[in-house]
């Protein structure tokens, strides 16, 4: 059986009849059953601390299954047939989940009800600080993650199919009742922090109660599945908490671990303050951005405050629901008895944040300012401010007049000795590929300010090797180039010995604005289809690839 990541053997609690499992697979999957006895092979997932997962291996083939725990179970959790409903209505309108292939209520097969779905392969990433990617990859994981939030609070519930799916209007009432209850039945001593938290968040009900959409209820990046190479979600993973009610609450909880207390750092989460190396990660304020443009709502969200207390008073409850599983022996995590150490500060957390009413992801105070660059990148741009003003805007009368002088003349594509003089000056100081995270060190935010700054000037992109085509196209080369091609093509245009250029045409229509373009690209399933003619062109000014 191929090892597949973050999987071990099948603890002991949670071990059941593989034999009655493969014959029941055997008899209602295609292509199974002809395979002889003893095919099927199992493992079992270290997430998730709710529904014991496995990773199923049988006759080439690969699939997850996800079925209640043993044992006495807490009143209205632990529903793997809403996973499988929810799912199945997802998959079939689109939407990035794993094919679900079938339920069973028999309890007899292997002891607790289950569904079966098909393994996505893909990246799953545990540290949210993403160390294993660059800085770039970092910002394009985190993005994809909150538009494929954005989408999920785009459904309509009645196209879904999901009508009656939640219990209608009241939903952040329901949650603080749900969630105290649930607390109450699992809390193994008296924590003060809770009961105010509880009785803070129903004395503060949003007024706008009645909103309804389909929610996952644990929204974050360790449950999402990313393509192999890409910033492209291919599967949300965990609905068990899913529901309708109030989209902000999936937010909030998506956010939340911008504030997650740095004294802790289990459940797979940590604040955004004790990651070493943040670069790239999108800031709070960043993503609630880029969240309310998808959906096109206002930024201003004043109830924030609520939503993020409550997703800290659910997950205290459900830190004290592992212990509580942990004392009577069905708790999924292997570290399960930790888990009773977590609720007071989570409790703690919640109730600061309840008091807020503004938020940032920051240490520093941002009183009325959206957007807050990072030391380095304040740094860098009164940097370049000083260069412009400096070396730029002299040059810049200098510059164009030999353009002007040159328009007609057999090297009007040659650089003028001035504007080599000033790139020198810059990649000296330090001030060249500020655009690119992985060189600079700038996050996307840094750089769009500094960029802001240098398009005050005509010349100024170029002078620091932040201009167009070649940005883009260094980005598609470091983010997706082989190593041939980098060698060839991205290390000479970072070192500005190069310049690139971008042209494309197309029958009947202008295609030098790209919305213009009358070929079209579809996904089918884990294809595209082009429809359309599509001519390529190259433009050679001069001698392109050659400086001079």
């Amino acid at each position: 059986m191929a090892e597949e990541p973050g999987t071990s053997e099948v603890r002991l609690q949670h071990r059941f009849d593989r034999g009655s499992l493969e014959r029941y697979l055997s008899s209602r999957l295609p292509g199974l059953a002809r395979l002889p006895a003893g095919a099927l092979a199992v493992r079992q997932y270290s997430s998730g601390q709710s529904n014991p997962t496995f990773y199923l291996q049988m006759g080439g083939k690969a699939f997850v299954l996800r079925k209640k725990p043993h044992g006495p179970l807490l009143a209205g959790a632990h529903k793997v047939d809403r996973e499988y409903r929810v799912q199945k209505a997802l998959f079939s309108a689109g939407f990035p989940v794993p094919e679900p292939l079938l339920y069973c209520s028999d309890v007899s097969i292997i002891g607790t009800e289950f569904y079966v779905m098909q393994h996505v392969q893909g990246r799953i990433f545990r540290d949210m600080s993403l160390p294993e990617v660059g800085p770039a990859e970092r910002s394009a994981l985190y993005l994809a993650m909150i538009e494929t939030l954005a989408l999920l609070h785009s459904f309509d519930l009645q196209s879904l199919g999901l009508q009656g799916y939640g219990r209608g209007p009241g939903y952040c009432k329901r949650q603080v009742s749900t969630w105290k209850k649930q607390y109450d039945a699992a809390a193994h001593t008296d924590i003060p922090a809770m009961n105010k938290l509880a009785e803070w968040l129903a004395n503060n009900l949003p007024p706008d109660d009645n909103e309804e959409s389909l929610i996952h209820g644990d929204f974050r990046i360790d449950n999402i599945i990313f393509h192999p190479t890409e910033a492209r979600v291919l599967a949300v993973l965990d609905w068990e908490l899913s529901t309708t009610g109030h989209p902000l609450a999936d937010l909030a909880y998506a956010i939340q671990f911008y504030f997650w207390p740095t004294s802790i750092k289990d459940l797979g989460q940590v604040s955004i303050l004790g990651f070493k190396d943040t670069t790239g990660i999108p800031s709070c304020e960043e993503l609630v951005s880029v969240y309310c443009r998808c959906r096109r709502i206002s930024t201003a969200l004043p109830n924030l405050n609520f939503f993020l207390a409550l997703s800290y008073f659910k997950v205290a409850g459900i830190a004290q629901g592992v212990y509580a599983r942990y004392l009577i022996g069905n708790a999924s995590a292997e570290n399960s008895h930790e888990f009773a150490k977590l609720v007071e500060p989570l409790a703690e957390r919640g109730l600061e944040l309840s008091k807020r009413s503004s938020f940032s992801s920051t240490q520093h105070s941002i009183s009325g300012e959206l957007f807050h660059q990072s030391r380095k990148g304040q740094e860098i741009l009164l940097k370049v401010k000083q260069f412009m003003k400096q070396h730029i805007y002299p040059a810049e009368k200098e510059i164009i007049k030999y353009y002007t002088e040159h328009r007609n003349a057999e090297d009007k594509w040659k650089k003028p000795p001035l504007l080599e003089r000033l790139k020198e000056l810059a990649k000296a100081e330090g001030l060249w590929n500020l655009f690119l995270p992985d060189v600079s060190g700038l996050s996307q935010l840094d750089y769009a300010l500094i960029a802001e700054e240098t398009g005050r000037s005509l010349i100024a992109p170029e002078v620091f090797n932040c201009h167009a085509p070649d940005t883009g196209n260094m980005e598609v080369l470091h983010m997706y180039g082989t190593e041939e091609q980098k060698k060839e093509w991205l290390e000479p245009l970072l070192e500005g010995k190069i310049s690139s250029c971008f042209c494309m045409t197309e029958p009947d229509v202008a295609s030098s604005d790209a919305t213009n373009m009358q070929c079209t690209i579809e996904r089918d399933g884990n294809s595209y289809v082009i429809n359309g003619k599509k001519w390529w062109s190259s433009g050679k000014c001069g001698n392109l690839h050659k400086k001079g």
